[in-house]
């Protein structure tokens, strides 16, 4: 059992981050190696998934790249050809494309992808180990990764592997986020000689690619739930053993959140959805699910207002602008829906809204 994970990407189970110059995931620090005769490998920057990101230089270039170096294991004589084909447009140029691919000399897959606008970005992995992140970070940082995913997914493009140590964010906040491996888990299952290879970490990956099925749409949502669920309660929500996140994924209802941040309550019945064991009782698409979120962040922070509603808008001066907190009576009552209710709410309050508007 334990060589059969290993094969398919997911023996190895740390997830602590690794600074440069050490080793990460039980591998051997690799930094002055030159692969492919070109790139050398000049830091750690630490374990993804099942296998390594180091910073390198392009030395015909001169120019710094990220090369991502994954076990011989999960190759094939098909695997240089089906990497290739990631060099396509996903939709959105936040979302990194390798500029070259292959297997190095002892046959390990790798990647590299330019690192110049990546210099001041660190991954997500460090962010999270330094602890959670303000609730409006990681509001935003899911409003981006969404309009990502959902240009990608109308190309029927689909991730297979989300976790942190595949999105980098800037340290100044200027730009970004970036999303790296996209298109990689299907590009390894493709030349895989049976199975499904996954090369990303368990704790992240969707109960039916665990079942050997491939990357879709609600396995990359189920995925950004997970990663959404640490965001803000400081870790995924199976972790422990291998077997133990295995079965979390396809077996064990989620545990009770426990918010680490201050984001709404409601997020948790949101994750409820998201995190379904079934594809079809997840939200259909990225879009949809941060509708909700978005539906969840107004109720909460008091962005709608049903007290306005009673200005009288005859008035010289009167204003619609919305005042109502989240500790008013209304506010408290929105708590209690539902997120399809709340959804239906919201939509009804934008148009008693305009209404009052239109008459002034």
């Amino acid at each position: 059992m334990r060589n059969l994970l290993d094969v398919i990407g997911l023996g190895r189970r740390d997830r602590e981050p690794v600074i440069a110059g050490q080793s990460g995931r039980g591998g051997q620090d690799e930094s002055g190696h030159v692969i492919a005769h070109r790139y050398r490998l000049q830091s750690l920057v630490g374990p993804c998934g099942a296998g390594q990101r180091y910073l390198a230089e392009d030395e015909v270039s001169e120019e710094p790249v990220l090369i991502l170096l994954l076990p011989a294991s999960l190759a094939s004589p098909q695997t240089a050809a089906w990497l290739s084909r990631l060099d396509v447009s996903f939709g959105d140029l936040r979302i990194l494309r390798p500029r070259a691919f292959g297997l190095d000399e002892i046959g390990r897959p790798y990647t590299v992808t330019d690192a110049v606008g990546l210099l001041d970005a660190e991954p997500l992995t460090h962010v999270l180990a330094r602890g959670v992140s303000p609730w409006s970070m990681v509001f935003d940082l899911l409003e981006e990764l969404c309009d990502m995913l959902a240009a990608a997914h109308k190309r029927a493009l689909f991730h297979g592997c989300l976790e942190p140590a595949r999105i980098f964010v800037s340290k100044s906040g200027q730009a970004g986020p970036w999303l790296l491996d996209f298109g990689l888990a299907n590009a390894l299952a493709r030349s895989s000689k049976g199975g499904f290879a996954m090369p990303g970490s368990p704790e992240y990956i969707a109960p039916e690619l665990l079942d050997g099925r491939p990357p879709s749409s609600r396995a990359d949502l189920y995925s950004l739930a997970v990663l959404l669920w640490e965001l803000v309660a400081g870790q995924p929500p199976f972790v422990g053993e291998l077997g133990q996140i295995i079965d979390g994924h396809r077996n064990r209802a989620i545990p009770e959140l426990v918010r680490q941040t201050n984001a709404p309550v409601e997020v948790e019945a949101l994750l409820d959805i998201a995190l379904s064991k079934q594809p079809a009782d997840r939200f259909n698409t990225t879009h949809e699910l941060f509708e909700a979120l978005r539906g969840i962040q107004a109720s909460s922070s008091g962005v709608w207002s049903l007290s306005s509603l009673a200005a009288d808008a005859s008035t010289p001066g009167a204003t619609l602008t919305p005042t109502m907190a989240p500790t008013t009576e209304i506010g408290a009552m929105l708590r209690t829906f539902s997120l399809v209710e709340l959804r239906a709410t919201r939509d009804l309050i934008d148009k008693l809204i305009e209404a009052r508007a239109s008459r002034t």
